[in-house]
């Protein structure tokens, strides 16, 4: 009988535990899973790479025009891209510590991987997407190419 009622005591013990430190932990705590998101956006005629925090406020932009690159220099994917990293880093030093997440728009997978490489000694991330925005022709064949047949004519 006694020792049933020490079992059932430390069982109670154990969950009462569990509870304080679940309230602790969530109430003051209060960790976040990501605190910035670093979008880097390639369009047809232009980089853009932007910083908002979780809730959507913005923190930086930059664009590949800022950086007086011209023409097919803004689009040239691993150089524009990895100048205006080069010019948010040295700005803002926060991202080593926060934990971020890295969307990655219209961006070859070869390039995001090695874009990845190269920030992932500087920024602590936590969340990698990848949205490709390309057309493409579903299930449908591509169309065929005519191919002309020249037959040689004879000179009498």
């Amino acid at each position: 009988m006694l020792l049933c009622a020490f079992t059932n005591l430390y069982n109670l013990k154990i969950k009462i535990n569990y509870f304080i430190s679940y309230i602790y932990f969530s109430f003051f705590n209060n960790r976040k899973l990501i605190s910035y998101v670093i979008n880097i956006k390639l369009s047809s005629t232009n980089t853009i790479i932007n910083v908002n925090t979780i809730k959507g406020n913005p923190k930086f932009f930059y664009s590949a025009g800022m950086f007086k690159l011209q023409k097919t220099q803004k689009t040239r994917q691993p150089k524009a891209i990895i100048t205006i990293l080069r010019a948010l880093l040295l700005k803002s030093k926060f991202f080593k510590t926060k934990p971020t997440a890295l969307h990655f728009n219209n961006l070859f997978f070869n390039h995001q991987s090695y874009i990845f490489k190269r920030l992932k000694r500087k920024v602590f991330a936590k969340l990698i997407t990848s949205y490709l925005y390309r057309p493409h022709n579903g299930c449908r064949l591509r169309k065929k190419k005519r191919i002309k047949v020249r037959t040689k004519t004879r000179k009498l």
